[in-house]
């Protein structure tokens, strides 16, 4: 079995992928190449009834018949748009769905960054070009021989597939993660969440986590150490007592969104 890859963030933060399985990834790649052929018949069938067309218009307009140039003609603007097609589709796919094709979603897949990140426009491209040579039986070893599973595309680019399973949050990282960005009466920029390292956030997420079994002074007590101390290192104003659980309520919020737009 592959071992998982870990990674941590600037903001220390650590995250842990599973490298995806050649079964499961073989899965994905023949429901997605079902799906394509499927495509490319639809066009096959357009380009057919457009050479029908095109060859009714020149036997009216020339009186000879054009069968070979039109015939050669169509089945190689076939076979172009084959090979265009499938890049296209995993590419667009993997760039508007976050990493993901319907064959790779259906699979629990996802393509990252090799450095955990989420992938960008840079990585798609390359590891679909590569699409073409990893085709050929040569290449067919490297996903077997690497470690991770990368196959040759993979490498280049600097990406892997790994398992998109849901992982087991806490109670309050759940509820957090799910907060839309309007909902907070509290806002924070980007420069602001940056002031504060992984360990903090991850000391405010404990502390809201036990919140609920703290009582009187000493509930009152860590509310205003938190909230004065990260205010002070936020540059914003302290906020009231009544406001404080919000406070960093939203402040972890925050964080979790930007996570979620940085991270795959």
């Amino acid at each position: 079995m592959q071992d998982s890859l870990r990674f941590e963030t600037p903001e220390n933060v650590q995250v842990r992928y599973d490298p995806a399985g050649l079964g499961t990834r073989f899965v994905a790649w023949f429901v997605d190449q079902i799906l394509v052929m499927l495509l490319m018949f639809v066009i096959f069938i357009g380009l057919l009834m457009a050479g029908a067309s095109f060859e009714g218009v020149l036997r009216n307009e020339n009186h000879k018949s054009h069968d070979d140039h039109a015939v050669l003609y169509f089945v190689g603007l076939f076979w172009l748009i084959w090979g265009l097609g499938s890049i296209a589709y995993y590419g667009c796919c993997e760039l508007f769905l976050r990493g993901q094709t319907v064959g790779k979603r259906g699979s629990n897949l996802r393509v990252i960054k090799a450095n955990g990140f989420q992938l960008d426009a840079g990585s798609i491209l390359v590891r679909n070009l590569f699409r073409i040579v990893d085709h050929l039986p040569p290449m067919w070893l490297f996903p077997i021989l690497s470690r991770s599973g990368q196959r040759a595309g993979d490498m280049v680019a600097g990406t892997i597939v790994v398992f998109d399973c849901p992982t087991q949050l806490s109670t309050i990282r759940s509820e957090l993660a799910a907060r839309a960005a309007a909902d907070a009466q509290y806002r924070f920029d980007a420069a602001q969440l940056k002031r504060l390292s992984g360990q903090e956030f991850l000391a405010i997420e404990q502390l809201l986590e036990r919140l609920p079994s703290v009582w009187g002074q000493d509930r009152d007590s860590l509310l205003e150490l938190y909230a004065t101390r990260l205010a002070k290192k936020l540059a914003t104003e302290p906020p009231p007592t009544e406001s404080r659980v919000r406070f960093l309520d939203d402040l972890l919020s925050a964080e979790f969104r930007r996570q979620d737009r940085a991270l795959g």
